[in-house]
């Protein structure tokens, strides 16, 4: 085992082709390879295991000779802290320092696939599930403690273990880890009957264990994956459309000489220049003259208006939830409420633009990438090249942190063509521009909503209907993203409706929280989605964010027009006493003191208000509540977010410093989305291309208080994931906080200036 921590990583070609066996297992150091004959000329040389066997510990952890631990995580390191999570769990069940434990992070050829790495699964996944690291822990502390009994003459129930050393309880001889499987297979199977100890036995888990991969960065010593550089490596820029769907007419060439222009690259109507240095592939792909077919996009100002006006035989339309007693109870009830709410395109924005490196040779492939999810990656980059997957190595080497699909797939799957077509080791950069500009964007919504009070200020009906568009996906088919469809492979079509038949049971909160946590009496949700010129991806809290978005503005809509404080009427709606519990601790934290919302409106320029929200994410994967402060400038139009206050409840709390860390980073971006971010785009292209033309929050802009508290549930049933709750909660709250301001309703995010201004002014406030 070596590590490796000088940057940037410059690799000596014989070493790399002939495979010196090294592999680096410190966190956030790239994986040089040993691909055994490494990129063998036979054509059908299996270069790596098809699978890595989940249910083989050995698969997960392995001892070496000094007593280090090394943890084969499945799941990717975005900057969450995920990775050292998981190296808590194994120091707990292994009972070894968390020193003693090193990492190597999503490799299709030495971890196991633990699908796709996302704020809300990674905790769920590890801790939960038979192939996660929890159980594998503890499938590996049976078989090291059998091999003790045998070595030391003692039953496994006499012996204890103390920083990987074991020892009968009442004395005598002693053996450790390295000296049962040193450097050897474990050679264990798991069986899914190993009990890992109790979170209530946990003595690492639970702790603020400082994040392993920060030192390295701080102190610049971390490779990032533009830090990677391979011998002989060529530099690629792509030349992409105006819009995705525009299609090439002609490559007119370049106005002039281009200094180490080694060749341009055409598939179908993907472009990409490939030079000796990154500087002359900049140059190339600016000056490379190209004529195309522009498809222009749809129109920015009428786009949710358009959406919801198109013929239900071009969307997938459907029932989820569906009492058949909807419209009956909606007549009959004594108030009534109707509400639209919009969301817009939102991006990823990734501070650190895209990257990736690839090496090709004969029927062999590396790919260094900063993806969600190496083996769909590598699933698209056989389906792409024609290569087997077995033949793909696909190594995850961190980038910019990120939350939902960013560009990494598409800049691997651009690498890895360049490359075939080169026979070169090239790394692909995007500029600022193409990561803005052509990537899957979080989805648009359209929320239509009606609801019903009885005479007591109880719902007795709710229907919401909601519009959205969806194209594309993670990879996998490489028209998921859009430079699989430049390159001309097929993409999925819509998917049909499906009869009009509920799917859900009433008040139940489904994955995508398309329906809201409330006993609601009657109770219709229905769904329609369409393919327009945009593709969409995951975006932190995708689908959940615009649902709750409009939901909990609604319930504070009806709460207003029962004339009945907004928390109150929340609780009294409500059944599941931990949902309950968040609310009440969020309210807690903010010294909430019952009115009727916009009651006691102020006067002046400056307006102070106060909102509330929160759900239950994906119906089963984290509590949410969050109270949000605001004051409204009604001259300039501006909302600032004065204090945050959030619950929640993600049973056991695994690391509570990074479970504080992903709550401000939470509200950070749910107050830039909230008030600034929108995409913009022409007939011609997307025209936010930079931070001047697609805003987002700046530090000094974070609420000047912040005040977060978990509950800590050791004995609920699971873990829950930590990174998309509230996130999902926050934006309702801080409209909610406007309204209560102002008496001014906003509905469509973001909430600008502008708007803000232009709402004011109708209403007579400004």
């Amino acid at each position: 085992m070596t590590e490796i921590t000088a940057q940037p990583r410059k690799f000596d070609r014989r070493k790399f082709v002939v495979g010196s066996g090294a592999l680096v297992v410190a966190i956030g150091s790239p994986r040089l390879l040993n691909p055994k004959a490494a990129f063998a000329a036979a054509t059908d040389f299996p270069i790596g295991p098809a699978v890595v066997d989940p249910l083989q510990v050995d698969s997960w952890l392995a001892i070496k000779g000094d007593g280090t631990v090394v943890l084969n995580s499945g799941k990717e390191e975005l900057g969450t802290g995920t990775v050292t999570t998981a190296m808590q769990v194994v120091a707990d069940e292994l009972d070894v320092p968390m020193d003693k434990i090193r990492a190597v992070i999503a490799d299709t050829w030495t971890t196991v696939n633990q699908g796709v790495t996302a704020g809300s699964q990674s905790s769920p996944t590890n801790f939960t599930t038979v192939t996660g690291v929890r159980q594998a822990a503890a499938a590996a502390r049976a078989a090291l403690l059998n091999l003790a009994s045998t070595a030391l003459g003692q039953p496994v129930s006499n012996l204890q273990v103390k920083d990987g050393i074991v020892s009968p309880k009442n004395g005598g001889a002693q053996t450790t880890y390295a000296a049962l499987v040193g450097n050897k297979k474990i050679n264990a199977t798991i069986t899914g009957k190993e009990t890992p100890k109790s979170f209530f036995d946990y003595k690492v888990v639970g702790t603020s264990v400082p994040r392993v991969d920060i030192p390295e960065k701080v102190f610049a010593k971390f490779t990032f994956n533009g830090d990677i550089r391979l011998p002989g490596m060529a530099y690629v820029r792509v030349v992409r459309p105006p819009t995705i769907d525009s299609q090439l007419v002609a490559i007119d060439g370049f106005p002039h000489k281009v200094p180490g222009l080694i060749k341009v690259v055409v598939k179908k109507n993907w472009i990409a220049v490939v030079a000796e240095r990154e500087e002359q592939a900049a140059q190339a792909a600016a000056s490379l003259k190209v004529r195309w077919n522009v498809a222009p996009l749809p129109n920015f100002s009428t786009f949710h208006q358009d959406l919801v006006n198109m013929p239900a035989s071009s969307m997938t339309n459907r029932v989820l939830i569906d009492t058949f007693d909807t419209d009956a109870k909606l007549a009959a009830a004594a108030k009534k409420v109707e509400a639209e709410y919009t969301y817009p395109i939102q991006m990823h924005g990734p501070m650190g633009a895209s990257s990736a490196a690839a090496w090709v040779q004969g029927n062999t492939a590396v790919v260094w990438t900063h993806t969600q999810n190496v083996w769909a990656e590598r699933t698209m980059v056989a389906t792409a090249t024609g290569i087997p997957a077995q033949n793909i190595r696909v190594i995850f080497v961190e980038g910019s942190g990120v939350y939902g699909q960013s560009n990494a797939d598409n800049a691997g799957l651009d690498a890895i063509i360049a490359s075939q077509a080169t026979g070169r080791p090239v790394r692909v950069q995007y500029t600022r521009a193409d990561d803005h500009k052509y990537e899957n964007y979080g989805q648009p919504y359209v929320h239509r909503i009606k609801g019903g009070l009885d005479a007591s200020g109880k719902i007795v009906a709710w229907d919401s209907e909601s519009w959205t568009t969806s194209r594309g996906s993670r990879p996998g088919p490489p028209a998921n993203i859009p430079s699989g469809v430049l390159m001309g492979f097929p993409e999925t079509p819509l998917a049909a409706s499906p009869a009009p038949t509920p799917s859900l049971a009433p008040y139940t909160v489904d994955g995508s929280n398309n329906a809201p946590s409330y006993i609601t009496g009657a109770e219709r949700i229905r769904t329609h989605t369409a393919k327009l010129a945009f593709f969409h991806g995951p975006l932190r809290s995708p689908n959940r964010i615009q649902n709750t978005w409009a939901y909990e503005q609604f319930v504070d809509e009806l709460a207003h027009t029962a004339g009945q404080d907004p928390l109150a009427f929340r609780i009294a709606h409500l059944k599941d006493q931990r949902l309950i519990d968040v609310f009440n601790l969020a309210a807690k934290q903010a010294n909430w003191q019952p009115k009727v919302a916009n009651s006691k409106q102020g006067t002046g320029t400056l307006l102070k208000g106060r909102g509330i929200a929160g759900m239950i994410y994906e119906g089963d994967n984290g509590y949410n509540a969050a109270v949000a402060d605001v004051t409204v400038n009604t001259k300039t139009g501006k909302i600032t977010v004065d204090g945050v206050y959030s619950g929640q409840d993600c049973g056991p709390v695994l690391n509570p410093r990074g479970m504080q860390m992903q709550a401000e980073g939470c509200a950070m971006q749910a107050i830039s989305r909230t008030l600034k971010e929108e995409l913009k785009w022409g007939p011609n292209g997307v025209t936010s291309k930079d931070w001047e033309t697609y805003p987002v929050i700046r530090f000094n802009e974070m609420p000047a208080t912040f005040k977060f508290q978990a509950i800590d549930r050791k004995d609920a049933d699971k873990a829950m994931g930590a990174g998309e709750v509230l996130i999902t909660s926050l934006p309702p709250a801080i409209a909610n906080a406007v309204f209560d301001a102002t008496g001014v309703r906003f509905r469509s995010m973001p909430l600008t200036p502008a708007k803000v201004r232009a709402g004011l002014k109708a209403a007579g406030k400004a």
